[in-house]
């Protein structure tokens, strides 16, 4: 089951090889519908190959936990705002609920009081020499899985709400044309709000929970670059294309060079969340007559935000 939950995340390793290997594979194939098959086809062979007693007929109800597994770990991240490409490698599109942060503390806390505090209590209650017949750990398993059911739950109601006290209102006089809202680590009813109006891409912090108003002259807008020549051209290139298809949010930044200009393309969903040293840009260099000269796939922590 360890396997079976943790090997779609053997694609952070294409981060060894640079931002543009990180982009295509992170949360690609491995966390795909077919990958996930793959992960659980492997696994049992896993389990098989290990298990030298495991009498054939037993392999069903070894696939089960395992599949479990599998799919666990494809739903959390589903849930979470990054995304997965779940039809990989024939589409790209991305799937996020937005309800979960990469790291959530309140999952790892349940997950390691359903480990620690049975313990404790074992150690405390049970008498010496006696051996305990029950299910070690059993009882703590399922109370910790309950409470973090309910915990996701929370979160997707806290989510929903947030995302409805975005959008009714106005942003520098514009009326809201998308909204969303992305997920604080360290707390439920913090959210991190993003509104795009036809001038401005607006952030604010959204406060959720019974009680809770949002207030719209908290958001801090940013002009979208007005349309011109260098813009356009650095849109039309691959690089451009590919980060436009599958990042929510993208904020183009144009700088005038002395060989021309720099455009840098970013998911306002990074900023947002401040997460950015895992997170990937596009930059395309143009030169005085907007012809392409380089477009590349950077990390945002490399790009200097002007």
């Amino acid at each position: 089951m360890l396997f079976a939950g943790t090997i779609a995340d053997v694609d952070w390793l294409s981060a060894l090889f640079g931002p543009a290997a990180y982009f295509a594979w992170r949360r690609t194939f491995t966390h795909s519908v077919i990958g996930t098959v793959a992960v659980i086809i492997l696994s049992a062979f896993f389990v098989r190959y290990l298990g030298k007693k495991l009498q054939p007929e037993s392999l069903p109800f070894v696939l089960l936990p395992l599949a479990i597994a599998a799919l666990l770990h494809v739903v959390l991240d589903c849930l979470q705002s990054e995304g997965v490409a779940l039809f990989s490698p024939f589409t790209p599109k991305r799937y996020a609920a937005d309800c979960l942060p990469t790291v959530d503390l309140g999952i790892i806390a349940l997950l390691l009081g359903g480990i620690l505090i049975p313990e404790l209590l074992r150690l405390v209650t049970s008498e010496i020499g006696v051996k305990d017949r029950r299910p070690r750990g059993r009882n703590g398993a399922l109370i910790a899985l309950v409470l973090i059911a309910a915990y996701i739950g929370l979160r997707v109601l806290l989510h929903a709400g947030s995302v409805a006290s975005l959008d009714p209102h106005s942003y520098k006089a514009e009326s809201a044309r998308r909204v969303a809202a992305f997920p604080d680590t360290l707390s439920p009813f913090k959210w991190h709000g993003i509104v795009e109006t036809q001038s401005f891409l607006c952030q604010a912090l959204v406060p959720a929970g019974f009680g809770k108003s949002f207030d719209p002259e908290s958001a801090v807008c940013l002009h979208k670059p007005e349309p011109s020549p260098e813009l356009d051209a650095a849109q039309k290139t691959d690089v451009a294309r590919e980060y436009l298809q599958v990042m929510p949010f993208p904020r183009a930044i144009v700088a005038r060079t002395q060989d021309g200009y720099e455009i840098v393309i970013l998911s306002m969903r990074d900023e947002a969340e401040q997460e950015i040293s895992d997170r990937v840009a596009a930059r395309i260099d143009l030169d005085p007559r907007f012809g392409v000269s380089n477009e590349e796939f950077v990390w945002r922590k490399e790009v200097r935000v002007r």
